[in-house]
């Protein structure tokens, strides 16, 4: 477990009702997927915009290879505190770094998979990876699992013991997301000293479609965590 208390992130947020419910888990930040047409909660610029403005907790605003000033825009419009960026090189995140001019923070996904064989070279690969992240202007790293279908939205546990080792060796602060609920997120903790925690399908009754009962679950999961302060650059 980090040294300071970790921090909670729950995604894929559709309604009004399922921010409030997040927030009341103790969540620090609330996720919206904007205009991803592969994730069932993908959600309209339009709607992005009323549920940020909205949030009590902090808004992340999740985009897939949205042209740099189309995220400027939303994030003024939506007064976001960070983006979660999937899509493109370095040189795309750079561009959409500047583009933010430091009015939101730029959290870059990296993917691990399920399980590996070969850690060491994992870890080095990912490691290099996330470097060449930081110094395109990402201020945070969200750890997913990757699969065939690419990064995040698996609902699977990615590798812990080379996320641990990831994060250890990192000063970045990251998150840790994929496959994670009420029963885990405090093993997952435990076990990789992340950050934070970054939940999603685990608290669905539906696809895009938060579960109260889920939600309860979480918020006394995490409870016994005791979050409490923040990492820099989230």
């Amino acid at each position: 477990m980090p040294d300071q208390h970790p921090i909670l992130k729950v995604c894929g947020l559709t309604r009004v009702a399922d921010v409030r419910c997040a927030e009341a888990t103790g969540a620090s930040f609330c996720g919206l997927i904007v205009e991803i047409e592969r994730s069932p909660r993908s959600i309209t610029r339009e709607q992005a915009v009323l549920l940020a403005r909205g949030c009590r907790a902090r808004p992340v605003l999740v985009v897939e290879s949205m042209p740099p000033e189309e995220i400027a825009a939303l994030v003024e419009a939506t007064g976001a505190h960070a983006v979660q960026l999937h899509g493109g090189d370095e040189e795309y995140l750079r561009e959409v770094t500047e583009a933010l001019d430091r009015r939101a923070f730029v959290w870059r996904p990296v993917g691990l998979p399920e399980q590996c064989e070969d850690r060491a070279a994992l870890v080095a690969e990912t490691l290099a990876e996330i470097e060449a992240a930081l110094a395109a202007g990402a201020s945070a790293i969200v750890l997913d699992t990757r699969t065939s279908s690419g990064t995040g939205g698996s609902g699977r546990t990615c590798d812990w013991e080379a996320a641990a080792e990831i994060v250890r060796r990192t000063n970045a602060p990251v998150l840790l997301a994929g496959g994670l609920d009420p029963a885990n997120v405090r093993d997952a903790l435990r076990v990789t000293g992340a950050a934070g925690a970054d939940l999603s399908s685990s608290l669905e009754a539906a696809p895009g479609r938060k579960s109260p009962a889920r939600l309860r679950e979480l918020a006394a999961a995490w409870a016994r965590i005791m979050p409490g302060c923040e990492a820099d650059g989230l």
